[in-house]
């Protein structure tokens, strides 16, 4: 294969990539519509799911690890190798569901470990994934873990 297949092919992937986090991303956001509708209609439940300390997350979050998860779970059923667009992929989710600093909830990594777990990637590639998308950062590959180990 030519340089130049090589470029077209990197960057038909890259597009597809694109598309397919947009679709996710619509979906999602049609999804959280919908959910934000049905959580003012119960405020005192996510209040006091957002005041519980260590206990629940609130509602946002809750949303937002739910479409990491699906998120996850496309990117790499789509063939999704580069982790940059991963990530770049994952920032964007958090900015639709305003969240922002997703890479510091501990949750985020769980639902990235449960998409990888639901996307049936081997053992192997959960553990290469890991490394790769935490920078070797222990508490997030524990995380990850805890999603993976979550899902029967």
């Amino acid at each position: 294969m030519t340089f130049v297949q090589r470029s077209l092919l990197r960057s038909a992937s890259r597009a597809a990539m694109g598309l397919l986090a947009a679709t996710v991303l619509a979906c999602s956001f049609s999804h959280s519509s919908e959910s934000s509708s049905d959580s003012s209609n119960n405020s005192s439940e996510s209040s006091s799911h957002s005041s519980s300390p260590g206990g629940n997350k609130d509602a946002t979050q809750t949303t937002f690890d739910r479409d990491v998860e699906q998120y996850t779970v496309a990117f790499l059923q789509a063939g999704g190798s580069d982790d940059e667009a991963f990530l770049a992929g994952l920032g964007d989710l958090a900015r639709v569901h305003g969240v922002s600093d997703w890479e510091s909830e501990l949750s985020t990594w769980e639902a990235i470990g449960r998409g990888l777990a639901r996307s049936h990637a081997s053992a192997a590639q959960r553990n290469a994934y890991r490394v790769a998308w935490t920078g070797g950062d222990a508490a997030r590959q524990t995380a990850m873990a805890k999603g993976i180990s979550s899902v029967p």
